[in-house]
């Protein structure tokens, strides 16, 4: 009888901790996603403007160079950032101000770039199509603190 209760308790052990083994430890480790370079992002986010807007192969090549900018600035950013965070620097309220003053400025001279190239149906449903990357992302964020 009691070589059935350890084999079961050891057993019971043995599959808790194999699922703990599987489970992520951090948030680092959730949801892994395979690391795309800057290229294959512009790539993508032009493949799926050309077929959800319709691009002919003009506005394609009219839009290519603008989503190359508009990433070159996101990396910026993103290097600051993480300088900031690696020196312990905690950027200030004015700071913060700033950095999103200027995300909106190269946000609203994208766009602008873009309205000029696209028919205005094709507009249209581009802002429909950032409403909905905007509100997906909101919905990360919240699930990723748990909410």
């Amino acid at each position: 009888m009691k070589k059935l209760i350890i084999a079961a308790l050891l057993l019971v052990g043995v599959s808790n901790f194999a699922q703990e083994a599987n489970t992520p430890n951090n948030k680092k480790d959730k949801g892994s996603k395979e690391i795309i370079s800057t290229e294959q992002r512009n790539e993508a986010l032009l493949t799926k403007m050309t077929t959800e807007l319709n691009l002919d192969a003009s506005q394609q090549a009219q839009i290519k160079p603008i989503i190359a900018e508009q990433s070159v600035k996101r990396e910026a950013m993103r290097a600051q950032q993480k300088a900031n965070k690696e020196n312990n620097v905690v950027p200030s309220d004015a700071d913060k101000k700033a950095m999103r003053k200027t995300l909106m400025e190269n946000k609203e001279a994208t766009d602008n770039k873009i309205k000029a190239i696209l028919t205005p149906d094709q507009f249209v449903k581009y802002q429909a199509m950032q409403e909905a990357e905007k509100e997906k992302m909101k919905a990360q964020i919240k699930q990723n603190r748990g909410e």
